[in-house]
């Protein structure tokens, strides 16, 4: 029987790729402003991508802490332009932080599948985000009502796909393993993470290829939130 239901936050309930493009182009915006870059945001955007996604693949390994990854993509990014000002770099971040939490941009059938389990089983979210800047999104897209609890690497001190992240999470909403089910969309982070904490995993895949291992960690997959629902009826059902 379920008695919790935990989702990732990015890219599983709200659209971190369209609120990242959208910031991006206004920070880019500020950059050519004031410094001699070619004229090419979608470039821009690609380098800054590759950056964030640099600094957020060593913060996952225990590499680098949240402070160093808020500055080393700007720091990454300017050099890429051959600018090293980390002044700039701060200020960039600065920017980027203002802005980007604050877009209301919920994956397709979110908030419905919100609605729909909200009455039945109590729900959080289990990210790897900035707590400030996660708290700022769920409150701009109109959702907090739904959550019960808020689970943080940087207030547990481990990211997913650390099992500790998990079993804290359980801890929180006092179920047990076998009482719960987790839902994300990043295969290592969110799947095998979960699962090697011995949770039951819904795989949100949007990208058409898979993991070779994919039915190893991923008890369900699916490609559009909406056939969340009865997947959880039928597990209670089981």
């Amino acid at each position: 029987m379920l008695k919790a239901i935990f989702f990732d936050w990015d890219n599983t309930l709200w659209n971190h790729d369209l609120a990242q493009e959208k910031t991006i182009e206004k920070v880019y915006d500020n950059l050519i402003k004031e410094y001699s870059i070619p004229d090419d945001k979608k470039a821009f955007a690609k380098i800054f991508d590759e950056c964030n996604q640099k600094v957020w693949d060593g913060y996952k390994k225990g590499e680098l802490s949240h402070a160093q990854v808020r500055i080393n993509r700007f720091i990454d990014l300017i050099d890429r332009y051959n600018i090293k000002d980390k002044e700039l770099a701060m200020e960039l971040n600065e920017i980027y932080l203002s802005i980007y939490p604050t877009w209301p941009f919920l994956i397709d059938g979110a908030k419905e599948l919100l609605e729909g389990l909200k009455n039945k089983y109590p729900l959080g979210i289990i990210s790897n985000g900035f707590p400030l800047t996660q708290d700022k999104k769920v409150e701009k897209s109109n959702v907090k009502h739904y959550f019960n609890w808020f689970i943080y690497s940087e207030a547990v001190g481990k990211s997913k796909p650390h099992r500790k992240i998990f079993e804290y999470a359980l801890g929180q909403a006092k179920v047990s393993k076998e009482e719960t089910i987790f839902i994300g969309d990043d295969f290592e982070a969110d799947i095998i993470g979960a699962k090697k904490a011995g949770i039951k995993t819904i795989w949100f895949k949007k990208q058409a290829s898979a993991s070779n291992n994919a039915l190893e960690f991923a008890d369900y997959i699916v490609t559009d939130l909406n056939e969340i629902a009865d997947i959880v009826k039928s597990i209670e059902t089981c």
